[in-house]
């Protein structure tokens, strides 16, 4: 009967301990997507969930920083400025030392993603203020995008340079490592699942 009693004890005080979040993915006050998710608060925080939550497919450090300026006007000069910085802090920031090491493969990913992001911005900031023209190779591989060679048509230096340099280097990358995302989720055993988070009250 006493063990019978320490098995129901043991039950209820882990049922407890489940917690579960609405984390949304993206910020504002309307993001697209929230995490519901459901965890053991005697093994994670929820602030260090908060975080981690921070590197999933749909969120923060897997979203580029950069917008689209065709029209080329000296006033896109301080946005590229303003999201070089920001850019450069999310790389800093993804150090695969800070996170659990069943995240490190996603931290790296990341990591690489978003330096290429910063340096392909930073090339076309160059490119405003001076009319370097872009380089056509990254950390030692040729992405084989070839620039236009006047500089005066700066909306197709922009859009082809650059679409053609984000297609190269998803070819070199590859996609998300979802099955690693989803091998950290389960060891610490933690449930996701997506929800919308457009029109919802929080």
């Amino acid at each position: 009967m006493y063990r019978i009693l320490l098995i129901a004890f043991a039950v209820a005080v882990s049922s407890t301990n489940q917690v579960t979040l609405r984390i949304p993915l993206q910020p504002g006050p309307e993001p697209e997507e929230i995490a519901v998710v459901t965890f053991d608060a005697g093994r994670v925080s929820a602030e260090e969930l908060k975080r981690w939550m921070l590197l999933h497919e749909n969120s923060y450090f897997h979203t580029p920083m950069f917008g689209y300026y065709a029209e080329c006007k000296p006033s896109d000069i301080p946005k590229l400025e303003e999201e070089i910085k920001k850019t450069e802090q999310m790389v800093n920031e993804l150090d695969p030392s800070k996170y659990p090491a069943e995240l490190t493969d996603v931290v790296r990913y990341l990591k690489d993603l978003q330096s290429f992001w910063l340096w392909m911005t930073q090339q076309e900031l160059a490119f405003r203020k001076s009319g370097k023209l872009p380089q056509t190779e990254y950390n030692g591989v040729d992405l084989g995008c070839q620039v236009p060679a006047s500089k005066d048509l700066c909306d197709q230096i922009v859009y082809r340079w650059r679409t053609c340099a984000n297609h190269a280097m998803a070819k070199k990358l590859g996609s998300y490592p979802k099955e690693k995302w989803k091998a950290f989720l389960d060891s610490f055993g933690i449930q996701e699942q997506l929800r919308s988070g457009l029109n919802v009250a929080e």
